[in-house]
């Protein structure tokens, strides 16, 4: 997933004239979260493949590989990276006192 994908509106779009919320077009975080788990997914799978062919003779181009390995690897760094961040923001808010 590419961050031009993301659609962001400002909130005012979001409420009509009358006070009440409209449909806003575009992903929501949900499903822009599962957008990139399936990317991180694809990923994962591509380099594992890549490393079968190494190991198998069948890949000429290592070059191919350690790309799609370390593509792989970023991904699933940023996607930890921003899990982590998501549990931070969680802790943060079950410790606010209402």
């Amino acid at each position: 997933m590419d961050i031009k994908d993301v659609v962001l509106k400002p909130i005012d779009d979001r409420i009509d004239s009358q006070g009440g919320q409209k449909k806003v077009k575009g992903d929501s975080f949900d499903e822009i979260l599962k957008k990139s788990l399936d990317e991180v997914n694809k990923l994962q799978n591509k380099a594992d493949k890549s490393i079968e062919a190494i190991a198998s003779g069948k890949m000429e181009n290592i070059q191919d590989a350690v790309m799609a390995i370390e593509k792989a690897d970023v991904s699933l760094k940023l996607l930890t990276e921003i899990r982590n961040k998501a549990i931070d923001a969680y802790k943060e808010v079950m410790r606010m006192q209402v």
